[in-house]
């Protein structure tokens, strides 16, 4: 008897380790799967990954279209420029001279065209032009930055389809 509670003893303390390791493998295994299935949680990292990459894009982006619109103004200033250089002095003169008229005209009729309307209305399309007139630059420049964010954003995207 002693002999079989000796080996009893012996596979019980064998045993009882090969099921605690057991044990701690099934619930290593069961904490993996309870991951998986945390959909919530997976979906939150998405979401977060998808925000970080979003600001890597967006900062990109935004390089992107200040170094496009600092080219893009070199060019144009180069072109006319060159285009100074090449046109004759009376063809610049009477462009000058038919652009001035261009603007009274365009003024003149913007002028008839205020006149006719309400007063309020009126005082709305004045100050609008001011606006316009004062922040002619700025205007130029958000317009061109909102083509090449365009571009850009189409570029991007047109590529993922």
């Amino acid at each position: 008897m002693t002999d079989k509670q000796g080996m009893n003893g012996t596979n019980g303390g064998g045993l009882r380790a090969r099921a605690a390791g057991t044990r701690e493998e099934l619930g290593r295994t069961l904490e993996a799967l309870a991951d998986k299935a945390d959909l919530r949680e997976r979906g939150r990292q998405q979401i977060e990954a998808a925000k970080e990459l979003a600001v890597v894009v967006k900062d990109q982006a935004q390089e992107t279209i200040a170094n496009g619109a600092g080219l893009a103004h070199d060019k144009v200033a180069h072109a006319v420029d060159v285009v100074k250089d090449h046109t004759p002095d009376q063809v610049l003169e009477q462009g000058g001279q038919l652009a001035a008229q261009a603007r009274e005209t365009a003024e003149a009729f913007g002028h008839r065209a205020v006149d006719s309307l309400s007063p309020q209305v009126g005082e709305q399309v004045e100050w609008a032009a001011a606006s316009v007139r004062a922040n002619r630059k700025v205007l130029v420049v958000a317009a061109v930055t909102a083509v090449l964010t365009l571009v850009v954003v189409r570029r991007v995207f047109g590529r993922r389809r």
